[in-house]
């Protein structure tokens, strides 16, 4: 432990395996020499072969060989291996009887666990039968497979208190320990492989995969909690808790928890670091973030043994876990009755599991091993507990820790309904979302694991490419991005990407297919262990579209931050199901209490997000649930419409459109809605949106995108080419973030014949925009768009070529970049000299003895002003200004006064403050250094009387006018909310627009 009172990691202990050996020598003395120095030559050979510290002698019939590793299931495999090659040379070449005895443990450096495994080996020789090899429990627990099944199961060697695997097998007369049996059910089916239920597959059965092959380490955030009893906290009173159960505390008790709370600052890092530092902890979630599956895995790596799980954690825990659902383990004890304790309660839920066939003797074996410390207690799902029994089944579970404080405990629970269980030295970790490297790591493993079990036989090349191709169809959406940063719903998506050959190629048909899953077979899939009973479910189109479409579209309209205060989420499911149903007031409320019981403790699709607040499970599912009652209810249209360029509406409009044309089959009613999208006109003061900035055409293309070929090809090449004429006559910071998020659709296609029009235009923005965007939608031509942006005359449109090259190879780029120094034009020149010092620092000088040796002496001014401004750069810059200093040039003394006389830092770009007043004036100036000042300011602002004047600056000839102009109009209209605000609110704010013609 750390001054500061915190723990620090342990170091990696080293693993130390021993392999003891006794020949019984009863020869005369003379072939007894012979036979022993034989003997030594081969104990000596076994150890030249591995890791060894040679062979001890310990008397004269006693031999000890010591190994070291730091990865005990790969030592544990050389050791035995290396016993079987000592016993058949004994066996064979000395005709001599053998007792061997093998073990490995972790022992770091300490000298007192050295000895304990050096004395735990000799009494495994001492017993061993004779001719066999005795092995411990914890190296037989991590020699899988085929190495495993040369071996009996550990049994008794010497009383209840020796268990040993032996080889050559040998049945046992004791039978297997209850330990062993405890052990072996872990690694059983029911908790080792994952079963993946509710999506069509290609084969009749849900895919079952080892947990082991798709396991990826989660990242945490930790947290210290205090140990106080949840009774204890602040002085709550046990009335107060009973009245309000365990979830209310967190509204009504919040300053009392945190007061009775210490916290440390959050600290991110892999569970394996947490692991390390907390021997206890409690595991919180939201649903689908991976609680269950981390505690599975860490039952199986657990029942491996300490071998297996320094190998997986770098550190060990006690010997025998015990995986319990809190669950089931609350129904047990409701059974047997309040008095019962946790231990009995365990070991009947264990005996009902088909655990040892006498419950008494169990539970005996249970309490001798949590009195001697030897279990690492699990307790998964703390939250699937009633509400109005959490608190009395938390103080009992304490009750339990607190009696056994020598075992390590580790806890999960979801976020919500969660205020506290004391465990011993225990601290919260929060699991974090995953990671982009834990995605692919993921889905790698999903997909080779998926089809070794499918077909039977590995095929790591193919399930490879399948893996990249859903990365890239995850990695190139937005949401299906964040969506795949919670570990359950990347499970369901790359099991519909597996079913389907690939994900659907729209989203909108993928979100429909994980909904109804979702609603209707989670419950089963997220179970600890087979379920005995029917799930809680929602019917997706009699209830889900209806109810939760309505409760959706109203958390939109009146939470727009998605999460609602329970009793509205109540009054909105209410009226909904009155609605369907026509039933009285009463029984809707009632209807409505038992569906969200359904919607957020069983299925979850709605989630508990505080105390009695709810949200969805994500946002997306409620954008995708509020357009699909938006259809339910026959509405789409009017609202769309309403809303059609309202940014918080947009991903709505798109989810409708593409549920309307592929899931509905209405592509006659998509075509009809588009073309009013496309053809839609504002009037007053919103006319600038889409006489001037044409918001409808980018709008049209995004909808065209989730429509696909549901649309006639002809209204697809009218929208393909408006779009395109749009998009090169914008400035790239408005054009370009709506590219992006169409240019992996397959409606992105059929801009290439329009783009390539263009890049042979004669208008200059156009044409180089033309050009990066070709390059953008293929980068396979990359290098035919820098070639030809590079033959242009203009340099305007040559700079292109300096922006493309960052999508080029390091080598290609440089080359680009240094042949771009010779170009005619400054521009360019001082373009590409920027670019290189800047993307690569370690070609710096090179690049400017390069740009020194063309004696360019304003191109290497620049260079050499920006060095001087670098951080790391400044020596190169001061020897080459010292250079010219020295030298009897007058330009370059000229230019190093002026870099010498220049300010440390370069001013502001900020304009100075004018009133709105004086911005507008500044607009009519014939200075244009002063009108794009005024247009910078305005850029951040909320003047809609600017719009007038800046409309008139978008018919400039002037391209840096009409960019800046354009630019400032967007970003008024995204300040001032003229998408969204009521026209009759902004009409009398802006008479030079509402009276115009």
């Amino acid at each position: 432990m750390s001054q500061d009172g915190t723990d620090t990691p342990e170091a990696p202990a080293p693993v130390l395996a021993v392999l003891r050996v006794r020949v019984d020598l009863t020869q005369d003395e003379a072939t007894s020499m012979v036979l022993r120095a034989r003997l030594f030559a081969g104990i000596q050979y076994i150890s030249q072969q591995l890791t060894g510290t040679g062979p001890l002698q310990l008397d004269g019939n006693n031999w000890r060989l010591t190994l070291r590793g730091a990865d005990g299931p790969e030592l544990a495999r050389k050791s035995f291996a290396a016993a079987k090659l000592l016993r058949e040379r004994i066996l064979v070449d000395l005709s001599l009887p053998s007792h061997i005895g093998v073990h490995a443990a972790v022992i770091g450096n300490d000298e007192a666990l050295l000895e304990q495994a050096l004395k735990h080996c000799e009494q495994l020789q001492e017993h061993a039968p004779e001719n066999a090899i005795a092995v411990s429990p914890d190296m037989f627990r991590v020699l899988e497979g085929e190495v495993q099944e040369q071996l009996s199961p550990p049994a008794p060697l010497h009383g209840d208190t020796l268990p040993a695997a032996l080889f050559p097998p040998k049945a046992s007369a004791h039978g297997e320990l209850l330990r062993e049996e405890l052990l072996r059910s872990l690694t059983s089916p029911a908790v080792r492989r994952l079963h993946y239920v509710g999506f069509r597959l290609q084969k009749k059965e849900p895919p079952s995969l080892d947990i082991f092959d798709v396991f990826v380490m989660p990242s945490v955030e930790v947290r210290r909690r205090s140990t106080a009893s949840i009774e204890a906290l602040a002085g709550l009173s046990s009335d107060l808790l009973r009245q309000t159960g365990i979830d209310s505390p967190l509204g009504q008790l919040t300053e009392s928890v945190q007061q009775a709370t210490t916290y440390l600052a959050p600290q991110r890092t892999t569970f394996q670091e947490a692991f390390q530092r907390h021997p206890s902890m409690v595991i919180l979630g939201d649903p689908g973030s991976g609680k269950t599956t981390l505690m599975r895995w860490l039952a199986v790596v657990g029942a491996g043994g300490p071998l297996a799980m320094h190998a997986a954690l770098g550190s060990t825990a006690p010997a025998l876990p015990l995986l319990i659902s809190v669950g089931h383990l609350a129904q047990i004890r409701a059974s047997l009755g309040r008095g019962a304790s946790v231990v009995e309660a365990i070991a009947h839920l264990f005996h009902q599991r088909g655990l040892a066939s006498d419950e008494a003797s169990l539970r005996r074996f249970l309490e001798r091993s949590l009195d001697q410390g030897e279990c690492l207690v699990l307790l998964d799902g703390l939250d699937e507990v009633r509400s109005e029994a959490r608190a009395d089944l938390m103080r009992w579970l304490e009750d339990f820790a607190a009696r056994y404080p020598l075992n390590r405990f580790i806890a999960s629970a979801r976020q919500v309904g969660y205020v506290g269980l004391a465990l011993p030295g225990a601290v919260e970790v929060e699991l974090g979302p995953f990671e982009d490297d834990q995605v692919r790591r993921y889905v790698h493993s999903f997909h080779r694991a998926y089809r070794q079990w499918e077909e039977g036989v590995p095929d790591d090349i193919a399930a490879d490419q399948e893996a990249e191709r859903l990365l890239t169809a995850l990695f190139a959406n937005q949401r299906l991005h964040e969506l795949s940063r919670n570990p359950f719903i990347l499970a369901s998506l790359a099991l519909i990407h597996r079913a389907e050959g690939q994900l659907p190629r729209h989203r909108v048909q993928a979100y429909e297919i994980f909904a109804r899953t979702l609603c209707e077979t989670w419950g089963q899939a997220r179970r600890l262990t087979a379920s005995t009973g029917d799930e809680a479910q929602i019917r997706y189109e009699e209830e889900a579209v209806p109810v939760l479409g309505r409760l959706a579209l109203e958390m939109h309209r009146q939470w727009p931050n998605g999460v609602a205060p329970e009793d509205f989420v109540i009054a909105t499911l209410a009226t909904a199901l009155r609605e369907r149903d026509g039933i009285s007031d009463e029984e809707a409320e009632r209807s409505a209490r038992e569906f969200l019981h359904r919607a957020g403790k069983d299925v979850q699709i709605l989630m508990e997000r505080g105390p009695q607040r709810w949200g969805f499970l994500h946002l997306t599912f409620q954008e995708f649930f509020a357009a699909v009652g938006l259809h339910a209810s026959e509405s789409f249209v009017d609202e769309a419409m309403a809303h059609l360029f309202d940014p918080r509406w947009q991903e709505i409009l798109r989810l409708g459109v593409g549920y309307m044309a592929l899931v509905q089959k209405r592509p006659e009613a998509a075509r009809r809605f588009i073309q009013k999208v496309l053809g839609h006109q504002e009037t007053g003061v919103r006319r600038v949106l889409t006489e001037t900035l044409k918001k409808q055409v980018p709008l049209a293309a995004l909808l065209a995108s989730e429509a696909g070929d549901a649309l006639p090809v002809s209204l697809q090449n009218q929208i393909a080419e408006d779009f395109c004429l749009w998009l090169c006559s914008m400035p790239r910071l408005i054009g370009g973030p709506i590219l992006e998020e169409i240019r992996l659709s397959e409606f992105a296609s059929r801009f290439t014949p329009y783009l390539e029009r263009m890049t042979q235009g004669e208008e200059l923005s156009r044409r180089a925009n033309a050009i990066e965007f070709s390059a953008e939608l293929n980068p396979d031509q990359l290098l035919q768009f820098i070639n030809l942006a590079r033959s242009d005359d203009a340099a305007n449109v040559k700079a292109v070529a300096v922006h493309l090259s960052r999508k080029a190879p390091r080598d290609q780029a440089i080359a680009i970049l240094e042949a771009l120094l010779t170009d005619t034009s400054s521009f360019v020149q001082i373009g590409a000299a920027i670019e290189l010092i800047v993307q690569y620092p370690d070609h710096r000088r090179k690049t400017v003895d390069i740009i020194l040796a063309h004696e360019n002496m304003v191109l290497a001014f620049f260079v050499v002003a920006a060095l001087s401004r670098m951080e790391g750069a400044g020596e190169l810059a001061e020897e080459i200004i010292q250079s010219w200093e020295k030298s009897n040039d007058p330009d370059s003394l000229s230019f190093a006064s002026l870099i010498r006389e220049m300010p440390a830092t370069f001013p502001s770009s900020q304009p100075r403050m004018h009133s709105p007043g004086g911005l507008l004036k500044m607009l009519d100036s014939p200075q244009q250094a002063v009108r794009q000042s005024a247009m910078l300011a305005l850029n951040n602002s909320k003047t809609l009387e600017a719009l007038g004047p800046l409309r008139q600056l978008t018919l400039s000839s002037d391209p840096l006018d009409s960019e800046s102009a354009m630019t400032a109009i967007w970003n008024i209209a995204n300040a001032t909310g003229l998408h969204s605000l009521p026209p009759d609110s902004l009409e009398s704010k802006n008479p030079l627009l509402a009276d115009e013609e």
